[in-house]
């Protein structure tokens, strides 16, 4: 419900966990894991693609959503993305479906404070806050990745991860090499509110040669396609 006092508009920003949010992410959920997992053919990929596009467009109308973004790590800015201005983002020819998902670096990867490798800021001693770029919806979560061979989670190269549908920017938010996940599978989070913690989970992030570092990918909703984080970035609060 929408009300208006003053000539301004209030919309209602995000609450708790609704039966009707549960179950779109849970659904999105599914289709993530599946398409990562290799259960699902191109072309029912794009179909569902298109499927998702049209159920998340309807849920969560643009407009009930706040647009301001916010930098993705707390205490940390554009100084602290990989490269110069951006030039670690290199889609190459990625695709979200089939073989071509493990092709360039569709992402901007953010480098944080940690020499000594343990996950906390070195500047501070405790961990480093993930956030929220903007409001949005929790759509999947993985927080199972262990660096043993034999254990299920392992060789996922993104390690523990969360996406986030961001409505009114009409953008997926993929954030990865998260040690805790503090935000719930269909939870509706603010812009700037923490969603996890980062770590040094995932295939290349946990060996020693690589610094702590979010790796942080925009796809657009409609087709899935990447992004370039770093306009976005250089515009946060």
């Amino acid at each position: 419900m929408f009300l208006a006092a003053a000539g301004c508009l209030w919309i209602p920003g995000p609450g708790p966990l609704s039966a009707a949010d549960a179950d779109i992410s849970d659904g999105w959920q599914q289709f993530e894991r599946r398409v990562r997992d290799e259960q699902i053919s191109y072309e029912d990929g794009l179909k569902g693609i298109q499927r998702w596009w049209g159920i998340l467009q309807r849920a969560y109308p643009a407009e009930q959503f706040d647009g301001r973004i916010f930098f993705p790590l707390r205490g940390y800015g554009l100084k602290h993305v990989g490269g110069k201005r951006g030039e670690g983002y290199r889609p190459s020819r990625y695709e979200f479906l089939g073989p071509k998902r493990r092709i360039g670096h569709p992402a901007q990867d953010i480098f944080v404070h940690d020499g000594n490798q343990d996950v906390l800021d070195d500047r501070t001693g405790r961990p480093v806050e993930v956030l929220s770029l903007a409001d949005g919806i929790v759509v999947s979560t993985f927080s199972e990745w262990s660096p043993a061979p034999q254990e299920p989670g392992n060789g996922k190269r993104g390690g523990n991860y969360i996406w986030i549908y961001h409505p009114a920017l009409r953008l997926f938010a993929y954030y990865a090499h998260l040690q805790e996940i503090r935000a719930a599978l269909g939870e509706r989070v603010a812009g700037g509110q923490r969603i996890a913690t980062l770590g040094r989970t995932g295939t290349n992030a946990f060996v020693e040669r690589s610094p702590t570092h979010l790796h942080f990918m925009l796809l657009r909703a409609k087709d899935l396609t990447p992004v370039d984080p770093y306009p976005w970035l250089k515009k946060t609060l």
